[in-house]
């Protein structure tokens, strides 16, 4: 019973954020409504496949489970009014700003562009045997990191086209379309697609206040949710030709796969996240193992310190001995699938146990400041929550620091460009005629 309810209310929780936040038209540009679909597509089907096992799982860490996403989910609710709240209140103490100029922007796009498209190139010229292993190492994973800057010059781009129509803008939009193309129709990244339509929807409102129709976002959710979970499909279709090249599936390849029987709704194999984050949290609750914030330190420390660089035996040195995967293998004789991960809410439970929900309330009382910021104009807030956004929506599914990890890249190259290409701040002071746009950014 105590379970059936739990799910009850991770049932509720979801579909209360979702009905509540896309009743406004502009909803699916904020992160709890985001986060709330990335619930119902992802997180709850596998969900229901993991109760249909109920007689073979402890029902009672199924519970924890259940009420932990669903506090999860409203802590992001709950960060994001406080983010909101903190900046309105921010800003009505402080002047207006102007928007950067058309120049300090280009001056940034160009640049961000020109190092994305230096790392695309020099991960082509590694070997094609390097770059088809499954764990990249080495120097291409430097390259592969400082190519995510992608994301910063595909919304600037976009966000300069849009905004002041001109020829470069068109150039450097197209530039940034083609590092995308690859990546969403040859090698089927889900990042790199949500990437792509947050980038676009966000320069289109930003720059032109316009949306999509709700009734498209409701019909594109359940095929979104379809896509996520063929995607293992589709990247066996661009390699199906025995050879290591990619290519691009044809619509009759992709049209022959059977969707449907990929989801958690039919395939009992499609829920080894949720059975990974079961595991862990009846690993915590059961025997009072947490790591007190060493995962997440052992994080920015693998992805911020290069062992080619400093050299492995610092790196180690610098990380605190911990092995979840260990723990759960010698306490509870469960090993996950390879490639799976354990949601950013097992994660969080692992580290903090309750208290875990601090991780999302931190993460979206910063993407809420950042959106109240962007909405009054700010161009380098509008950058900052676009590269955020994605990371927010795919946290549930990685793990709890990965806004901050990314964003420690994002934020600091666009201070570098800012600092070194443009002529000021970008954002200057007006004079007492300059107008605020007043609109609900709630």
């Amino acid at each position: 019973m105590a379970e059936a309810i739990s799910f009850v209310i991770l049932l509720g929780t979801t579909c209360g954020i979702l009905i509540g936040a896309f009743s406004q038209p502009y909803g699916y540009l904020k992160l709890p409504p985001l986060c709330a679909a990335v619930y119902a597509g992802w997180l709850l089907p596998q969900l229901w496949q993991l109760r249909g096992q109920l007689g073979n799982l402890d029902v009672t860490y199924l519970a924890i489970l259940n009420v932990f996403f669903a506090a999860c989910l409203f802590s992001v609710h709950i960060g994001w009014r406080w983010g909101i709240g903190a900046e309105a209140y921010q800003l009505a103490r402080t002047p207006v700003r102007v928007p950067a100029s058309e120049r300090d922007i280009i001056r940034v796009t160009g640049f961000v562009t020109l190092v994305a498209w230096s790392m695309w190139i020099a991960m082509g010229m590694r070997s094609l045997d390097e770059r088809n292993e499954t764990m990249w190492s080495g120097p291409l994973t430097i390259m592969y990191f400082f190519f995510n800057l992608k994301m910063l010059s595909m919304f600037l781009s976009t966000y300069l086209l849009l905004r002041f129509k001109s020829r470069i803008g068109v150039i450097l939009f197209l530039a940034n379309v083609a590092l995308y193309f690859p990546l969403v129709l040859v090698y089927f990244r889900r990042r790199a697609m949500l990437e792509l339509f947050m980038a676009i929807s966000l320069a289109f409102w930003f720059a032109r206040r316009a949306l999509l129709p709700r009734i498209a976002i409701l019909l594109g959710m359940p095929v979104g949710t379809i896509i996520v979970f063929a995607v293992g499909a589709l990247r066996a279709l661009a390699r199906g030709d025995g050879t290591l090249e990619w290519r691009m599936p044809s619509l009759a390849d992709i049209s022959a796969i059977d969707f449907w029987s990929l989801t958690p709704f039919v395939s009992d194999q499609q829920s080894p996240e949720v059975t990974n984050a079961f595991y862990l949290v009846r690993l915590s609750s059961e025997l009072g193992y947490h790591t007190f914030g060493a995962s997440s330190w052992n994080r920015l420390i693998f992805q911020w310190v290069p062992a080619q660089i400093v050299g492995a035996d610092l790196k180690n040195a610098l990380m605190i001995d911990v092995d979840v995967g260990r723990a759960l293998v010698d306490a509870l004789n469960y090993s996950g699938r390879t490639g799976s991960t354990s949601t950013a809410m097992a994660q969080a439970y692992v580290e903090f146990g309750p208290f875990g929900i601090v991780f999302f309330v931190a993460t979206a009382y910063v993407l809420g400041r950042w959106w109240v910021r962007a909405n009054q104009g700010s161009v380098w807030a509008m950058a900052l929550y676009a590269c955020a956004l994605p990371l927010g929506v795919i946290m549930p599914t990685s793990y709890p620091i990965v806004v901050l990890n990314f964003m420690l890249l994002y934020g600091g190259a666009l201070w570098m460009t800012r600092f070194m290409m443009t002529d000021s701040s970008g954002e200057r002071r007006p004079h007492r005629h300059v107008v605020r746009e007043h609109f609900d950014v709630k």
